[in-house]
């Protein structure tokens, strides 16, 4: 389904958050929970640390103004970190495709996000979706956030020095709760995405021509795995999809370029081999994972993300073979570029060759 242009627009006002004073790195946390990617998360959260510490000293001028300037100096670069960010990955982050319709009972649903936002009340959606989910976790993280006002409010009366650290641990704990909150709500759109897909699908011939290797046999219906587990299943199979497209393309490529028994061919052929085997036994192991798994562990979780990241990595260089493949033409600078990447796919074979 292609993006309308008011869907462009919403699925980009994260971005205008970078320009918000004490705000700015939650866009950045938002866009992280949204994708599942850490590291973003972590940055987000790195350019909220000025802002903390600048309500510790907000008596102590200062030290205040001190670490007013770091923050509007890390705002700076948050701001163009975040440009940085959606140029680099529009595609993705404003993608409409079929997997992100949600059915409409899920935004009636999802009200408790909403208190996140709420001073004094943003742990108590998570107390709601963890008693709705079932999960403890969240609920004690729910009632965590809101015993840190509980401390704002019995320190009242003490220094000011001690009421105001309360107030920014208390501060804190908000932009964690909103992050917190959107990787929960993100994790449920996910799962109720997979319940939207999982139709019933009439398969073509094409579809049922037996692949020799990509055929492990450790394919699960969802009917067969938990709901927590049901979107990681349509995830890996979108990603083996295009782990298959790019292999065939850059095989044509390699062919069309260079002859059978050429360096440069045997080279090529090495590093895609290598690459199918390590995607397919991380694949195979995520899809057994979720496959067997009776209940739902966050460690469990954590390992099928893991695997993910892995296969997302490997696509993301195949993706660079292909531009590689396509603009190269043998001149000193081509071959150049040409060693760089084979030395950073070495690097990710050898980083997951953990298959053996």
């Amino acid at each position: 389904m292609a993006n309308s242009t008011f869907s462009k627009i919403v699925k980009s006002l994260w971005v205008l958050v970078a320009f918000i004073p004490f705000l700015n790195g939650l866009g950045f946390a938002y866009i992280g929970a949204k994708e599942f990617k850490r590291e973003w998360i972590i940055e987000g959260l790195i350019y909220e640390i000025p802002w903390f510490f600048t309500f510790v000293f907000i008596n102590n001028e200062g030290i205040a103004d001190i670490w007013i300037g770091l923050g509007l100096l890390l705002m700076l670069i948050c701001i163009v970190r975040t440009f940085i960010v959606y140029f680099q990955h529009k595609d993705i982050l404003i993608d409409d495709d079929e997997e992100s319709q949600i059915d409409i009972d899920k935004s009636f649903s999802s009200f408790w996000v909403i208190f996140s936002f709420i001073i004094f009340l943003n742990g108590i959606g998570l107390i709601i979706v963890g008693l709705k989910r079932n999960m403890k976790r969240w609920v004690f993280e729910g009632i965590i956030f809101e015993f840190l006002w509980l401390l704002c409010f019995i320190t009242a009366s003490s220094s000011d020095m001690v009421f105001n650290f309360f107030l920014a641990v208390a501060l804190a704990g908000m932009v964690l709760s909103i992050v917190k909150t959107f990787m929960i709500y993100f994790e449920e759109e996910k799962m109720d995405t997979a319940n939207y897909a999982s139709k019933p699908i009439v398969e073509t011939p094409a579809d049922t021509k037996p692949k020799a290797v990509n055929n492990t046999g450790n394919e699960y219906a969802n009917s067969e795995i938990i709901p927590q587990f049901r979107a990681y299943n349509t995830k890996i199979t979108g990603l083996k999809d295009t782990f298959n497209q790019k292999e065939e393309n850059i095989t044509n490529l390699i062919n069309q370029r260079f002859n059978d028994g050429e360096l440069s061919y045997d080279r090529f052929m090495t590093v895609i081999n290598s690459c199918h085997k390590i995607f397919y036994h991380h694949a195979d192991s995520a899809l057994s994972i979720i496959g067997l798994a009776s209940e739902y562990s966050e460690r469990l979780d954590e390992a099928v993300k893991e695997k993910i990241g892995i296969l997302e990595s490997i696509n993301d260089e195949m993706n660079n073979l292909i531009e590689e493949l396509i603009i190269h033409d043998g001149d000193e600078g081509s071959e150049e570029e040409l060693d760089e990447l084979f030395g950073n796919m070495d690097d990710l074979i050898n980083s997951v060759k953990d298959y053996k």
